[in-house]
């Protein structure tokens, strides 16, 4: 049976994951991937891959699974891994299939190949929430979601599972680069905040930020300027109804390794402007036509100019069409 903790090592340092449910241990600490790298960029991959639902296929040394209670997730591995989450051992198998507690809460899964490659998987369990249970959940707003998905796409049928961020577990390490704090909804939040977030987009987001860095543009993460919205926050912005963004599909990212607060001059022109952003659109649109493993993550893919509130940033998603807007 799995153990829950209230408190969970994340960065080296002890902080609270999830107080109110159950316990689980850690199995170690979690690596952030987000401060600026001394001896170049890691893509943090292993030279082996599991599949997870939606024929989803990872290699990541780091990734986090989102699941409901009680859900069976499946998980298929391309050759023998054993499995580890604290107390529970399993010899090795390619079959790895994990029944997720009916408790909300975080368990940690170290998957070993035996040749000193693991696989960290931090499976985390959503608290239920359907549009029925109405607007807010534990006092945090999200608005109404469309009553329809969108031309009868289930990827965009309203969430029954959202993930509550408690003290701490913005920390989490939710792929080698990414932390979960970085797709929070920029609405104010008396107490938690909720969020939906796609396993999907995380594999694209790294795929994006490896080549970013193949093109010789130094990013040890993107700047994430708006990942998951509420529909109250979305609809409070003036963006569309039917936004990725409510469904956890979506970032508008920017490359900003000075930390200046703008996209970087990636184009080399000296100056920072929408030509940046035009940049970043192109390399991820050239990925879209020559990397075959962007083919199952296709999605939208949006360039816009600074403002007086932001600089030039992209918008990407994982819509499973090809979509594209904003050309300057």
């Amino acid at each position: 049976m799995k153990k829950f903790i209230g408190k969970a090592l994340l960065s080296a340092a002890l902080v609270s994951v999830l107080p109110q449910i159950a316990h689980a241990r850690l199995l170690s600490p979690v690596v952030d991937r987000t401060a600026p790298a001394e001896t170049g960029f890691d893509p943090g991959h292993l030279p082996f891959t599991i599949t997870l639902r939606d024929d989803l296929v990872v290699n990541l040394e780091t990734f986090a699974v989102f699941a409901k209670p009680g859900e069976e997730i499946h998980i298929r591995a391309d050759r023998p891994l054993s499995w580890l989450d604290g107390e529970t051992s399993r010899e090795a198998a390619t079959d790895l299939d994990w029944t997720a507690p009916v408790t909300p809460g975080l368990t940690q899964v170290q998957l070993d190949d035996g040749e000193g490659h693991i696989m960290t998987l931090n499976l985390v369990v959503m608290q239920s929430h359907a549009p029925d249970d109405g607007e807010t959940i534990n006092g945090y707003r999200l608005g109404s979601y469309p009553s329809e998905p969108y031309r009868g796409h289930e990827n965009y049928r309203a969430p029954e599972n959202f993930l509550e961020v408690t003290d701490g577990l913005e920390d989490l390490a939710v792929s080698p680069h990414f932390r979960l704090g970085q797709f929070l909804c920029k609405q104010p939040a008396d107490g938690n905040q909720y969020l939906v977030l796609s396993e999907r987009l995380l594999v694209k987001l790294e795929g994006i930020l490896e080549a970013a860095n193949e093109r010789g543009w130094k990013a040890d993460t993107f700047t994430v300027m708006s990942g998951y919205r509420t529909p109250a926050y979305n609809a409070s912005i003036g963006n569309g109804r039917h936004s990725r963004h409510i469904y956890g599909g979506a970032a508008d990212i920017f490359i900003d390794a000075n930390n200046d607060g703008v996209m970087d001059d990636l184009n080399g022109d000296g100056v920072h402007d929408r030509r940046d952003a035009a940049a970043l659109f192109d390399l991820v649109d050239s990925l879209s036509h020559n990397a075959p493993q962007f083919t199952p993550l296709i999605g939208g893919l949006g360039e816009y100019p600074p403002t007086s509130n932001h600089g030039p940033f992209v918008h990407v998603d994982e819509r499973g069409w090809r979509a594209r807007w904003g050309r300057g």
